[in-house]
């Protein structure tokens, strides 16, 4: 296989994709990155997660939210649960917009807030509910739902980055 123009520009597109997925697991995980208010955390991996399978489809999705996934496991110790989760709300986000709905701001906002609200309600019942933490309704209400909150405020920059990314280096081979 030689490596044609097109081929270049996949390979430089998804080596960004991969680095904005690399910058923003270093935010959320390093405390103080990003404001905390209310103690909130933002979130931005599940985001980019959702808005990378929205502009490159369903494949390409669920390999991006399997390295997500794996990124935020290794660094986060949470046993499987990210690398499953996000890769699943890679692939459905990218089917989803392939065969159903159009890719723009408001479905990154809806599927985003979908992702969120799933990811922080099984990462909530895991971490917090079976592991028998006292306060479990209060934390949710006090951390789980803020996060919520305050990581859907950034979707519109998240989604155009993205999208200014998959803009910049087009190409016309099947993905």
């Amino acid at each position: 296989m030689s490596l044609t123009p097109e081929n270049k520009k996949l390979i430089v597109r998804r080596a960004l994709y991969a680095v904005l997925l690399v910058v923003c697991a270093v935010i959320q995980n390093t405390p103080g990155a990003l404001p905390e208010p209310f103690g909130a955390r933002q979130l931005g991996v599940v985001i980019i997660v959702v808005c990378i399978a929205m502009c490159e489809r369903e494949l390409c999705g669920l390999f991006f939210g399997l390295f997500a996934g794996v990124l935020l496991d290794v660094t986060g110790g949470t046993q499987g649960i990210n690398a499953i989760l996000l890769t699943t709300f890679g692939y459905f986000c990218g089917l989803l917009v392939n065969n159903l709905i159009r890719n723009n701001v408001f479905t990154a906002l809806l599927f985003s807030s979908a992702a969120l609200l799933i990811y922080e309600s099984v990462h909530w019942l895991v971490t917090v509910v079976i592991s028998g933490v006292d306060g479990a309704i209060g934390l949710f209400f006090t951390f789980y739902l803020p996060s919520f909150i305050y990581t859907i405020v950034f979707v519109p920059l998240l989604f155009a980055i993205v999208r200014f990314i998959f803009k910049c280096f087009p190409v016309d081979v099947n993905r």
